[in-house]
């Protein structure tokens, strides 16, 4: 077992704010004894009773809602502020990227900047002289090495911190989610180099919303919620127990009717959208649409239709237990429909699901809820290869296999596996 490189023990940070229902001037003057009495402030818990450890030359994740504590544990960790409770200790030289521009003068260029970084770290000016071109190779702005930083785009400064931290000597980096002012291919730079130093000994925490870059870079975990640890581990286990529990718009995934409708012979009472666990569905996971659904009259041969569309109403797909000849014969009574779809195959998007009850593949028509239940599908690495399957590529994904083979068997083709 390696040594560790980060821990962390108890750790606790409160701050204290102006309070909501601090006394207004007018309150003073009406009853200042009152006004003098009432709480003018009010203590928040962002990190609460925090521990892990990081073993030496591991990429750690560290995910959670925005407001969860992330930042906040990152800046106890980069000693950019201190903690009210607990302690944390790190190993060797400690290089932070918690925001874009971090530790660069404006005024100065950027080989300035390089050297002062260099300095800031530790490094004497002949070990940064050593790497200075690798620097400004990899960050790709050789034209600009002797502009001021203050002319560089978001997106400049990024690349040059980046490549700041990664070459120099540094032996814990702390990465936070500026990765993702970066353009695609620096982002897939800065992975393979984050995947390289841990072969190198170097330790990252690394904390991302990018939950198919997480997956990929880190072999562990935490999961921040309202300042505590609610899940740590494994990093697919700690991935899904996020995405499962994430669901932005818990109110547009149910839908409850009003009022009843005597007239109808069935009635559709309420409908809900989610993944199996109960939370919002994910790439490659289970998606549940759930109906309640009130009987008057026995009815026969009824068949549930979900008409799925995109939120722009463009079509997607259609299910039906007709489709697998299970229509019911119901009497009057109460029943809770589960149409469960095992592997959603559907890009990260809104989607929007119309509910009908039928029979008869719609020659008679019960009920019906027009965009019942509006959900959104979380993005994850379904493929396990790091790259997320994003939404410009359409609205579903299809596994497939790929093969290649010479066509001219005298010539082998170089670097392919045999098949």
């Amino acid at each position: 077992m390696s040594a560790i490189a980060v821990h962390a023990e108890h750790l606790s940070k409160r701050f204290r704010i102006p309070s909501p229902q601090a006394p207004h001037w007018r309150e003073y003057l009406r009853s200042p004894r009152a006004a003098r009495q009432a709480s003018r402030t009010t203590v928040v818990e962002a990190l609460r009773d925090v521990s892990f450890d990081v073993h030496e030359g591991e990429v750690f994740g560290i995910i959670g809602r925005n407001g969860a504590g992330k930042s906040t544990l990152l800046k106890i960790l980069s000693r950019i502020t201190t903690p009210s409770e607990g302690r944390a200790t790190m190993r060797g030289r400690v290089a932070s990227l918690l925001e874009v521009g971090t530790g660069f003068h404006p005024e100065l260029t950027g080989r300035e900047n390089v050297f002062l970084n260099g300095m800031l770290l530790g490094m004497p000016r002949r070990q940064v002289e050593r790497v200075f071109d690798e620097i400004v190779d990899f960050a790709g702005v050789e034209t600009y090495i002797d502009t001021p930083i203050k002319r560089y785009s978001s997106g400049m400064q990024l690349r040059l911190a980046f490549a700041v931290a990664a070459h120099l000597a540094a032996d814990v980096i702390i990465v936070d989610e500026v990765l993702a002012v970066g353009d695609a291919e620096f982002q897939e730079k800065c992975a393979r180099t984050m995947r390289a130093s841990t072969d190198r000994g170097r330790t990252t925490l690394f904390v991302s919303h990018n939950m198919a870059a997480i997956e990929s870079l880190c072999s562990r975990a935490i999961l921040l919620e309202r300042g505590v640890v609610a899940a740590a581990g494994p990093v697919h286990n700690v991935v899904h127990q996020y995405l499962s529990g994430t669901n932005a718009s818990r109110a547009d995934a149910e839908f409850v009717a009003v009022h009843a409708d005597p007239s109808r012979a069935a009635q559709i009472r309420r409908v809900q959208a989610h993944s199996a666990s109960g939370g919002a569905p994910v790439q490659g996971g289970e998606l549940d649409i759930v109906l309640d659904l009130e009987v008057r009259k026995p009815i026969r041969r009824v068949q549930c239709m979900i008409w799925l569309t995109t939120a722009e109403s463009s079509p997607v797909c259609g299910l039906s237990n007709g489709d697998y000849r299970q229509e019911w014969d119901l009497s009057p009574g109460s029943y809770r429909i589960t149409i469960r779809v095992p592997e959603l195959r559907l890009l990260p998007r809104t989607y929007v699901a119309t509910v009908q009850i039928v029979s008869g593949w719609g020659l008679e028509r019960f009920d019906e809820v027009r965009e019942a239940v509006r959900f959104h599908v979380q993005s994850r690495d379904v493929l396990g290869t790091g790259i997320a399957l994003l939404e410009d590529r359409g609205v579903v994904w299809m596994p497939a296999t790929y093969l290649m083979e010479s066509l001219d068997r005298e010539h082998a083709l170089v670097g392919m596996p045999q098949l």
